[in-house]
């Protein structure tokens, strides 16, 4: 419990919160971009992430009517040198101070948690959200990154066709691939700049682990014997999400990432589902928005990360 002005409250959420967390949630996306752009199975996968304790590295604010009005959380993103958090609360509670109590919970909470290590605090806000980037920047957070959200509709783009290069076989995920997916993905990322291989090993377990993973959605690219590219792919509710390209870097330049983009597209529209979306910092190399751009996709969304220092 916190004090919060009279007639709200602030405590641990539990998961009979969910669906009311996911409704503050998707106001936000609905003020900034017109469309909800968040799920329950979205909350759920944060709640299951490691190093993550409900109990109390995240809060739920309710209203004097007794209705989920505020929602906050922080994690230790990158161990031993990041915290990520979000706060958030219904744009007609807008103005009355309680994002600023939410984000001192978040900045108290992520000190304690960081025991005197030097870390770093950050939170994700939209280009389009201007009181938050304000209030941010009031409290000492500074623009360090960004990440770009690129769409396709395929009701109206379609699947089109990019047939693989000579000696490339495309074909749906089986398990007996697991483990050269995995290379394939280290390999892929090795050099990014904010991936320590443990922390590649955590984000690609949650992908096995998904509620959503279905491996006829996955595709893999076969040269020879061997599996030189993969992408991962989800259909969750009204969205299909596109978890990155990954090609091996002996591979790269055939065009592999346009046509198995293109086989993952065909696997979900073959399920209905007509909508995909993808993540990309807002820095990678042009090559990364080529490959999307020949597959379709179009930048929909832009999130900046706002980050500051933690004192000991």
């Amino acid at each position: 419990m916190a004090e919060m002005p009279t007639g709200y409250v602030v405590r641990s959420p539990t998961a009979r919160d969910a669906l009311a967390i996911v409704d503050v949630v998707q106001a936000h996306d609905i003020a900034d971009f017109g469309e909800p752009d968040f799920t329950e199975q979205d909350l759920l996968d944060d709640w299951g992430r490691p190093r993550f304790e409900l109990a109390r590295d995240a809060w739920v604010l309710s209203g004097p009517t007794g209705r989920t009005i505020g929602y906050a959380y922080v994690w230790e993103a990158q161990l031993d040198q990041e915290f990520e958090a979000d706060a958030f609360v219904m744009p007609e509670y807008s103005g009355r101070g309680l994002g600023t109590q939410l984000l001192d919970l978040i900045h108290d909470r992520a000190r304690e948690l960081a025991g005197g290590r030097a870390m770093t605090l950050g939170v994700f806000v939209s280009s389009a959200n201007e009181d938050k980037r304000n209030l941010l920047e009031r409290r000492g957070f500074r623009p360090t990154r960004s990440v770009v959200r690129m769409r396709i509709d395929l009701d109206r783009e379609g699947t089109g066709s990019a047939p693989p290069p000579a000696g490339i076989t495309i074909r749906p995920f089986e398990f007996a691939d697991e483990d050269a997916v995995r290379a394939v993905w280290l390999d892929a990322f090795a050099a990014h700049g904010r991936f320590s291989p443990r922390r590649m090993h955590e984000w690609l377990q949650s992908r096995f682990d998904h509620p959503a993973f279905d491996p006829s959605l996955w595709q893999v690219a076969v040269d020879g014997d061997a599996i030189v590219a993969a992408v991962l792919v989800f259909d969750v509710g009204q969205t299909g999400y596109t978890s990155t390209v990954s090609i091996r870097a002996d591979a790269r330049g055939r065009g592999i990432g346009p046509a198995i983009l293109r086989a993952a597209f065909g696997a979900l529209r073959d399920r209905g589902q007509m909508r995909v979306l993808v993540s990309l910092d807002g820095d990678a190399e042009a090559s990364a928005f080529a490959l999307y751009e020949a597959a379709g996709m179009r930048i929909h969304e832009r999130h900046d990360f706002f980050a500051k220092e933690l004192a000991e």
